[in-house]
């Protein structure tokens, strides 16, 4: 029995139109949003540590302060007492708070900032006189001994007020400082 030629180019044809069809639906999918998107905001951007129900970095409204995040996030203490102990500044984008409690007194709260990487990720400017060696560290070209170089200059010379301060550490050239400057503000 001889077989024609008609039976494959058949499968072929219907093999290509299947692909078509779904190919073009696969094309047309939408997307959910993404993971993680960081943007403009009219938000802050806080890193709640030890003590908080949901550590993490969260992000809260403009002119929020720490104890309106503590009633926030733990349902602790009434209005009048939370101010009285805690500063009612509002919180700046970076921030990382930690807190021991003891049932549902607050005994301590610690306040610094993030780390500089996490600072970098989510797009918040690094200041210069907040940053440790290991924040130095994490821009491009800086290794333990140019971060070190930095501190005790730091420490001899004062605070950096600018990044344009950071030219006073043998090693660090305009060069440098422009790849750094999108990490700062100015």
């Amino acid at each position: 029995m001889k077989q024609t030629a008609g039976l494959p180019l058949l499968v072929v044809l219907l093999l290509l139109t299947a692909g078509i069809q779904y190919g073009r639906v696969a094309l047309f999918i939408e997307e959910g949003p993404p993971t993680v998107f960081i943007g403009e905001s009219d938000g802050i951007w806080v890193e709640l540590g030890e003590g908080f129900l949901q550590p993490g970095i969260h992000q809260f409204i403009d002119e929020t302060a720490l104890c309106d995040v503590i009633q926030m996030t733990l349902g602790v203490g009434d209005s009048a007492r939370c101010l009285k102990i805690f500063s009612d500044r509002p919180l700046a984008s970076g921030e990382y708070f930690s807190i021991q409690a003891e049932d549902v007194e607050i005994i301590d709260v610690n306040r610094g900032w993030m780390t500089a990487d996490r600072r970098m990720v989510l797009a918040i400017p690094l200041q210069p006189q907040t940053m440790t060696s290991d924040d130095w560290q994490a821009l491009p070209g800086i290794g333990p001994k140019l971060a070190a170089a930095i501190e005790l200059d730091r420490q001899k010379n004062g605070d950096f007020r600018s990044l344009a301060d950071l030219e006073r550490v043998p090693g660090i050239g305009s060069g440098r400082l422009s790849a750094w400057r999108k990490y700062f503000l100015e």
